[in-house]
């Protein structure tokens, strides 16, 4: 007879498999996290440098922005296409790949010599580097066990909460000591340790599938995501619908989504699979995605704006209040990582969406005599329920995909959350442009000869300058018309955590 019981050296075999499990996990999820944070550092550390690039290519404000939004497009039109060449090509091929193009293209933008270059370069940065986001999430589910999810998505959405927080503290500070072009530069070090250990950590599969593909229907995607990417971004320099280029653009991407989404619910061979959708957990995340994403992007890309520009704080100072936020979204996750396997996603992810809007209402309250620690505590309040509604949204959305969906499901839930932040930017830019002029116009109503606080403004100036004195006033009018705006944006954004709210509510009932 033979005994069950493992003999010393079974046990000692076992344990060192454990050891080197744990260590290869460590280094891939390291690997991983990195480009995430790489990959969406560069939507927010681009816009920092923005006026210094204009001045060194010879370019407007308009011209200028091209930069962020040939990015944006790229993304929200390579993402989708992470399940099909996860499929085609395997997710270290994938991967090694992309984070390989991402830091040499980012070389690239670093030495560009004219805008027209540069465009082209983030344009290709985006289509190469908008999979790693989504394909780091499939790979780092797959590598966990299902009981370890939570903690795991938890990291995951800290990466991805922690690029555009993090994104004006590392602009303002390379563009302040160094150079814009550093904003680029700073990707090749860390990029380059982080496809080694990729190369070194991640698992080598051959289970490749020449799956055939639906071209019609990834074009349709292709062009309607391009269209509705560059609507959101540049309506509002464009006045919206009276616009005829921005009433083409509707009109081509309402055709081009309505074929997509036609010809991706009859056929087997659609580039995106929309039959995730009919999971529940799935599409309320997703939903909720969406929205709370608005909110995310909106604020985290404003606030450094509204406190250089309004209140002239220096840009490192403006990014490390706005990086206040990151310290405590980094508490909520690790928090939520610990406790999700026994509250469940839905109920943390409500708490989160009702952190975020108090810290949203709490926004509300700024002036132009703001201080700094009156600008950090409503952001490191904010940050808590980023935190914990972030990563508890993505666990909800993976609960109950199977792992041979994955990849497909990430990289829609990442055209979800890309779509998300570009409708948070394009709602407050609109909101910015929209109030302040609306705000003007209510506050020259009071600049007249009868106004008798007019008179006392006036003899506190330095100067009896008539034409300094119409010069200052009219700075001082616009300075509380933009701040009214602000006050308008922040409301609105914290509006948008309270639908994501209630999108949870009614799932949580039902």
């Amino acid at each position: 007879m033979f005994s069950s019981t493992p003999t010393p050296s079974a046990c000692q075999s076992n344990a060192e498999n454990d050891r080197i499990l744990v260590l290869r996990r460590f280094w891939l999820s390291t690997a991983l996290l990195t480009a995430t944070v790489m990959q969406v550092l560069d939507i927010t550390i681009v816009s920092v440098a923005l006026p210094y690039m204009a001045g060194s290519l010879a370019a407007n404000e308009t011209q200028i922005s091209w930069v962020v939004t040939s990015y944006l497009v790229a993304a929200a039109i390579s993402t989708p296409l992470t399940g099909f060449l996860t499929a085609r090509f395997g997710r270290r091929r994938l991967l090694l790949a992309s984070l390989g193009g991402f830091v040499l293209i980012s070389a690239l933008c670093g030495i560009s010599q004219d805008l027209a270059e540069l465009v082209l370069l983030r344009l290709l940065q985006g289509l190469v580097g908008a999979p790693l986001p989504s394909l780091a999430q499939a790979m780092l589910i797959e590598a966990y066990p299902p009981e370890a999810r939570g903690h795991i998505m938890a990291r995951w959405s800290l990466a991805v909460v922690a690029g555009p927080i993090l994104g004006p503290v590392v602009g303002g500070y390379l563009v302040m000591h160094l150079d814009w072009r550093w904003v680029f530069y700073v990707n090749l070090p860390i990029g380059i340790v982080a496809w080694l250990l990729a190369a070194a950590y991640s698992a080598r599969t051959t289970d490749y599938q020449k799956i055939s593909v639906d071209i019609l229907g990834f074009l349709c995607m292709a062009v309607g995501l391009g269209a509705l990417q560059i609507i959101l971004d540049q309506g509002n320099q464009m006045d919206w619908f009276t616009s005829r280029r921005i009433i083409i653009l509707t009109l081509l991407a309402t055709f081009a989504m309505s074929l997509f989404v036609w010809r991706a619910s009859t056929r087997s061979d659609s580039i995106v699979n929309l039959r995730l959708l009919r999971n529940r957990d799935f599409w309320v995340a997703s939903l909720a995605s969406v929205t709370f994403g608005a909110g995310f992007y909106g604020i985290v890309t404003f606030q450094p704006i509204f406190l250089e520009q309004l209140l002239g704080y220096p840009p490192e100072t403006a990014g490390w209040i706005s990086a206040a936020r990151g310290v405590t979204a980094m508490a909520g996750m690790l928090l939520t990582g610990r406790v999700i396997h026994r509250t469940g996603p839905l109920s943390l992810a409500l708490m989160g969406c009702v952190l975020s809007a108090i810290g949203g209402y709490a926004m509300t309250g700024f002036d132009l005599h703001l201080d700094p620690w009156a600008a950090i505590w409503p952001g490191l309040l904010q940050g808590l329920g980023l935190g914990v509604a972030f990563s508890s949204i993505a666990t909800l959305a993976f609960r109950s995909i199977p792992k041979t969906a994955t990849a497909e499901a990430a990289g829609l839930f990442g055209v979800m959350r890309v779509l998300g932040g570009a409708v948070g930017v394009s709602l407050m830019t609109t909101i910015l442009s929209r109030s302040a002029q609306s705000a003007w116009n209510h506050l020259a109503g009071y600049i007249n000869p009868f106004n008798p606080h007019l008179h006392t403004f006036l003899s506190m100036l330095p100067t009896t300058s008539a034409p300094l004195q119409v010069a200052i006033v009219q700075q001082e009018v616009l300075r509380q018309a933009q701040m009214l705006s602000y006050i308008d944006g922040f409301w609105a954004l914290g509006g948008v955590f309270v639908i994501t709210t209630g999108i949870l509510l009614i799932a949580k009932k039902f």
